[in-house]
């Protein structure tokens, strides 16, 4: 699906191309691009989602789902995931970014930091004297969301009447 809010001999412009992209033998995915032109040549142009909505704020819901393949599913959700919710050596936990990638509140994303888990866990073997890695409580949430995000893309592709495109 293309839109553009060019108008007759229009040199400032922008272009937005939401579509789902199949490339290869992987799950077709979610892609929302746009080209912003000045003076009749593009200025910048990609995942410009700032940009595109802008223009076209009623493509809030596809910027959102952006690279999430067919079933809603976010790119490498479980890997990025912890990443964000703090359980790599190399960041803090982002609250912001977690719910962004999960489509979740920022206080569920608080709840689901590696910090978090952690005392979750240690509750856990309170109560009930069963070990819990934060890891496992991680992962069942993660999959808890495949049924909500699988009915988030169907409902976009039935709303935007999206058919793959193979490249």
């Amino acid at each position: 699906m293309k839109l553009t809010n060019r108008k007759k001999y229009s040199l400032n412009f922008i272009e937005a191309d939401a579509v789902l992209r199949k490339i290869g033998n992987q799950k077709p995915y979610f892609s929302l691009t746009g080209q912003v032109f000045e003076n009749g040549r593009e200025s910048v142009s990609g995942a410009i989602h700032e940009e595109i909505l802008k223009v076209f704020p009623e493509l809030e819901d596809f910027a959102s789902i952006h690279l999430s393949d067919i079933d809603g599913k976010p790119l490498h959700s479980l890997e990025n995931g912890k990443y964000w919710a703090g359980f790599t050596k190399w960041t803090e936990s982002n609250n912001k970014y977690l719910s962004a990638l999960w489509r979740i509140s920022e206080k569920s994303a608080q709840r689901l930091s590696y910090d978090s888990l952690v005392e979750e866990s240690y509750k856990i073997k309170e109560d009930t004297d069963k070990d819990v890695l934060p890891e496992e409580l991680f992962k069942d949430f993660h999959d808890r969301q495949l049924r909500r995000w699988k009915q988030e893309a169907d409902n976009i592709i039935k709303k935007y009447n999206l058919e793959i495109v193979a490249d």
